[in-house]
Order: structure tokens, then C-alpha cells, then sequence
């Protein structure tokens, strides 16, 4: 959330949080040099080459952005064609908009990319300002250097460049503006008829049938994985880290040499309670998070802890658990009425309620410091520690240098640890999937260790993520992958018919009672009937809408697009339920707040327009510029 209240927050200091270099599925911008002839090519655009390579890198980079993202992702939803050809149009996309920018004279200056990297919270020291070794350091954990690093960052914002410039002219007018705000500011009071599924389910008794067929259609779902028991040895920069020893002389030495590094502007510490609001939210909605804020206000008032609230009730992932707290940051960092609130406070002062384009904070101060250097005494822990990683990075390298000759000489995992003055650890039986999770491994270097005979050791250390070291393993034991028969899951079986069964006689049900509807006496009988059933909610937008909907869009846009109080023509399906809907008030958006939003809806209009105005000129360069896939097998 820092990242978020920041002003560059759509910068690559979003893209690269906690020194982790991903790619998040907007344009990929890892794309390399073409320099081995012999290599295999996916495809060409406009005579330039994607690489097998470039596309592999991709391909990975885009797994794992989204395995963070989505930890239950399975491996079968990430290799399917469908991906892997969605990371050749981001690839393809890219290649056609840094070309667009070449012909058009787009250049980033190495003043501006240095600009950039500097701003870059991952790259920053705890003082905030760009620390050197910590880029580097930065870049060594994440596979890359700063060469390559740069080259991409230079893509990325030669594009970014382009797009502001394809988009100079975008404008909306007033009225154009109007028409965003009634249609997004619009609300409807929604009444429904429920029919959970679970309800149906207990009245199904599945036959024997039954749980054949759900058997034999679902056998993927009853699969016993396979498993693997490993010997290993994990060697990481924070354990080596641990046993270094740096000298008091050596910590004064660094801070030192890098004096420029340790200062700082004007600077002030705070801590903040959030309540999210987004910008399209109803007065309604602002104004019950307000209450809610000012209800913590009294709170506070009274001697409660700030820091005990902030973790209660803040809704900033990034600082609740902290207790609200926010690292130092300087003038024009911060969105301007959260840093306009926290200048007028002395330390230990609490802010009024604040409202940013996030939603309401409370700000406490923490402590300001005028522009100056960071003392010895504050800097020393992290120069330290830092000093402390480098080294143990070095001595990692000795180590697997060492390991991989007694591997390759056929010695024992056990014994190489002995020779180290480390220990072995044995694991329990594992799958794939918690082989990854455990270790940090990559699904490829997971598979390794499955193809491994008994008693085999992996040739090579695995790259570990994001502990910063390796693993060198040996496996124990391995049970094969096998489905499990029908006596051993009866009960899931018997759950997922009951499942489907019960979502077809809700389905049945709904259908039933929706003809009952149709009639103002039937309609009196069936309300009368299934009373318990009945919900009449609270005025809610799109936004809100969708999710008091169940995520159903199709429902959300019948909804909307309804001119009367009648019961839409169909039942839908929900999660949990199968429901009946009918709008039973709308109501336009406040001509009131018109004034007063104007200017945000035009601002938010002409965004949009913007990005009609760089998809159009993306979707010409797609017509005018030849793009062919040669090797439609690695899409498979």
C-alpha cells in the first residue's frame, strides 16, 4: 500500500517490491539480444525474431508472477496452449510497440533511466535513498544484472512514453464526462429468491449409478500424486550470513565510502489507519467508512493504541500488521492530502479523519527529521548485515564449487555436509506441489528430484526462492502417482453427486416458483411461501452489484439493463445457490455530487480515453505488421 500512496506508483517501483523482478502480464519487457543464430525461433514480427529462449523466460516468468499471485494455480492450468500462446501475443505486443517507438524517435536518456532506478523502493537503503550494492544485490537474487535490467527498464519506458504520447489529444467533454458519472454513480435496490444448493443436496441419495459415472468422469479429481522422500542439504545467504563476522572498522569503512548514500531530504516517520474507498464508491458507502474512522478516532481519544487499532482495523496490507507503520519518506512521495495532513501534525499527533483517493486515514506521526545524513549508529545494523550477505554470497559459491566436484566424484550428500561442518535433514513423504512450496523450488527443478532414481542425488544445486541460496538433495524414496479406487473415496464421491444433483433441483425449483411469479396471486402465494428465501438489499452500484450477485456478470448486467420491477426471466446460478432477482428500486446518481466529482470524472474519462486511444494504435500495428509463428509446437 506504501507503493500505492506513492505519486510514481505506476512505476516499475510497483512491478519490483521487495528487491522480486516479475513480470505481471502487461507487457513483458525481458527481452534480450538475438545473438545465436542457431537457436530455435517461435515467430517473426516484421522480419524480427522471438527466440525460443526469449519465449521460454517468458513463459517462466509469467508462472511464477502468478503463483505468487494465485498459490493454488495447478500446473495443468499454467501449461495449457492458451497461456503460453497469451505470453506470445504479450510478447509479440511488445515487440511491435518498441518498434513503433523506434520509427517515431522515442528514446530514454540515461539520465531519465537513472531517474527511474533510483526511485525504486527496492533499490533504496533504510534511509530512502538509492543504495548501490542493494541493486546489485537486488538483481543478483532475481537471475539478472544490471546491464540486462536497464536494457528492459529502457524498454518499458520507451512504451511508456509512447503510450503518453499516442494519447496527447485524449479529452472528454463535460457532458460526455456526465454520462460516465451517472452510469457508474447509479444504484438499484435488488430483491431475490435463494435456493441453496446445499438445501437440495441433503435431500439426494445418490445410486450406485450415480457414483459410477461421477466416478469414472471425475477420476483426475481422485488421484493419489506422487510423492517423494528427500535427503537434502539447504544452503542459504541468511544461514551463512549468520556465522560471518564483520568488524566495527569494516561497518565505519563502508559508511564512509558511501557518504552521498546515507543523505537525506526532509523526512517524517508516521503510522495510518486505512478504511478502503475506492473513487467510484457511493456517498453512502464514503460515508459509513467515515463513521467507522471516526469511531476508531474515539477510541484513540480515550488512550487506546494506535498500533493495536491499525492492526484491528486498517485495511493497507502492506502496513496493518505493523501497526500502521510506514517507513520515512520525504516530501512529494505521498498523495498530497495524505502528506499535507501529516506536515501539520507534531510528533505523537493524531490526524483528523484524511480522505485520498484510497479511502479515510487516521495518520499518526511518528517522529521528522531535517535534511541530513543518516547517523553512524542508525546505519550500522543494516551495513552490517549487508556486508554480512555479500560475504556469505561469496562463500556460497565456494561451497557449491566444492559440492558439485565431490557430487560429480559420486560422493554422499551426507558425507559432502559432514565435510562442510553442516548436517543433512531428511523430509516426510512429499508431493509435487508441497516440494515447491517447502523449498522454493521451480516446477521444473521440483521434477527433477521425482526423476531421480532411489538413492539418487540431483546433479546440479537447485536455485531456492526467495531464500537466496540452493539446495542440494537426494532421494529417499518415491511412491508413483495412481488413482485411487472408488472404495477409498466413496464419501467425495457421494459429495460431488449430492453436489450436482442438488444444483439441478434448485435449478428445477427456482424454475418453478420464477412461473409462479408470473402472476400477481402467484406472486402472493410464492413471497408468502418462501419468505425465508426473500432478501431485499441495500442500494448497490456495479462494483457492488457483482459481488452481492455472487460474481455472476450475466445476472449484474440483466439487472442493469432491466426497465421495469418485474422478476428477470430466468433463474441464475450462484456459488452456493441458485437465485430469482428483480430490481425493486433505482435510483439515478445524486445530481447534488455532480459539482463537486466533475473534475475527478473527467480526469477518470479522459484516462480511459487514453487507453482506447493506445489500444487502437496496438490493434494497427497488429493489421499493418506480418507477424509469423513457426513453431506452433512449443505453444502446445
Amino acid at each position: 500500500m506504501l507503493d500505492r500512496l506513492r505519486q510514481n506508483a505506476e512505476s516499475w517501483g510497483i512491478k519490483i517490491a521487495f528487491g522480486i523482478i516479475i513480470v505481471v502480464f502487461i507487457f513483458y519487457f525481458g527481452m534480450g539480444n538475438f545473438t545465436d543464430k542457431k537457436e530455435p525461433v517461435v515467430a517473426y514480427v516484421g522480419g524480427e525474431a522471438i527466440s525460443a529462449r526469449e519465449f521460454q523466460k517468458a513463459y517462466e516468468d509469467a508462472v511464477t508472477a502468478l503463483r505468487r499471485q494465485s498459490p493454488g494455480a495447478s500446473a495443468e492450468e499454467l501449461n495449457t496452449p492458451q497461456f503460453k500462446q497469451a505470453i506470445l501475443r504479450e510478447l509479440v505486443d511488445t515487440k511491435l510497440l518498441l518498434a513503433a517507438a523506434k520509427q517515431m524517435g522515442v528514446t530514454v536518456t540515461l539520465p531519465e533511466l537513472r531517474a527511474v532506478i533510483s526511485r525504486i523502493p527496492a533499490f533504496q537503503s533504510t534511509s530512502g535513498a538509492f543504495d548501490q550494492a542493494i541493486y546489485k544485490n537486488a538483481l543478483a537474487q532475481n537471475h539478472t544484472n544490471p546491464k540486462r535490467f536497464e536494457d528492459d527498464l529502457r524498454a518499458s519506458q520507451a512504451i511508456q512514453k509512447l503510450q503518453g504520447f499516442s494519447a496527447v489529444a485524449a479529452w472528454i467533454s463535460e457532458p460526455e464526462a456526465k454520462s460516465l458519472y451517472q452510469w457508474a454513480r447509479e444504484t438499484v435496490r435488488i430483491d431475490t429468491l435463494s435456493f441453496p444448493v446445499k438445501t437440495f443436496a441433503e435431500q439426494v441419495k445418490p445410486t450406485d449409478e450415480q457414483m459410477n459415472a461421477a466416478y469414472e468422469a471425475g477420476k483426475d479429481r481422485f488421484k493419489e500424486p506422487a510423492r517423494v522422500r528427500l535427503e537434502y542439504l539447504p544452503i542459504t545467504v541468511a544461514d551463512l550470513a549468520a556465522g560471518q563476522k564483520v568488524s566495527d572498522e569494516d561497518v565505519k569503512k563502508q559508511y564512509d565510502a558511501g557518504a552521498e548514500t546515507f543523505k537525506h531530504p526532509a523526512q517524517m516517520r508516521a503510522r495510518h489507519i486505512l478504511l478502503l474507498v475506492p473513487p467510484s464508491a457511493t456517498q453512502e458507502v464514503a460515508d459509513k467508512a467515515l463513521a467507522e474512522i471516526k469511531n476508531i478516532q474515539a477510541q484513540l481519544k480515550k488512550g487506546a493504541s494506535f498500533e493495536a487499532l491499525a492492526k484491528k482495523h486498517s485495511q493497507d496490507p502492506g502496513s496493518a500488521a505493523k501497526g500502521g507503520e510506514l517507513p520515512w519518506f520525504s516530501e512529494g512521495t505521498m498523495v498530497k492530502p495524505f502528506e499535507d495532513a501529516a506536515k501539520a501534525l507534531k510528533p505523537g499527533q493524531v490526524s483528523e479523519p484524511v480522505r485520498t483517493q484510497y479511502g479515510w486515514h487516521l495518520i499518526k506521526l511518528e517522529a521528522s527529521r531535517p535534511a541530513g545524513k543518516v547517523a553512524f549508529e542508525e546505519a550500522a545494523a543494516d551495513i552490517r548485515r549487508r556486508l554480512a550477505e555479500e560475504r556469505a554470497s561469496e562463500k556460497i559459491n565456494e561451497i557449491l564449487d566444492q559440492s558439485m566436484d565431490q557430487i560429480a566424484a559420486g560422493v554422499k550428500l551426507a558425507k559432502i555436509a559432514q565435510g562442510l561442518g553442516l548436517s543433512t535433514q531428511k523430509s516426510e513423504l512429499l508431493d509435487l506441489q508441497a516440494v515447491q512450496n517447502q523449498f522454493g523450488l521451480k516446477k521444473e527443478a521440483a521434477e527433477t528430484l521425482f526423476a531421480l532414481a532411489n538413492g539418487a542425488g540431483a546433479k546440479t544445486p537447485l536455485a531456492m526462492e526467495p531464500a537466496r541460496g540452493y539446495l542440494l538433495a537426494e532421494k529417499i524414496e518415491g511412491t508413483p502417482e495412481s488413482v485411487l479406487p472408488l472404495e477409498k473415496v466413496k464419501d467425495k464421491v457421494a459429495a460431488l453427486v449430492k453436489q450436482e444433483q442438488g444444483r439441478k433441483l434448485a435449478m428445477d425449483k427456482a424454475k418453478a416458483v420464477l412461473a409462479e411469479l408470473a402472476t400477481p396471486e402467484g406472486q402472493a402465494k410464492a413471497l408468502a411461501q418462501y419468505k425465508a428465501e426473500f432478501k431485499s438489499g441495500a442500494p448497490v452500484d456495479r462494483q457492488g452489484a457483482l459481488l452481492q450477485t455472487g460474481g455472476n456478470p450475466q445476472l449484474m448486467q440483466d439487472l442493469f439493463s432491466s426497465m421495469d420491477k418485474a422478476w428477470l426471466k430466468q433463474p441464475y446460478e450462484l456459488p452456493d445457490a441458485v437465485v430469482l432477482a428483480r430490481v425493486a428500486e433505482r435510483i439515478p446518481a445524486p445530481e447534488a455530487d455532480w459539482e463537486k466529482e466533475k473534475r475527478l470524472w473527467m480526469g477518470q474519462g479522459a484516462g480511459a480515453f487514453r487507453q482506447e486511444l493506445f489500444e487502437a494504435l496496438l490493434k494497427n500495428l497488429r493489421a499493418t505488421t506480418k507477424v509469423e509463428i513457426v513453431r506452433q509446437d512449443l505453444l502446445n
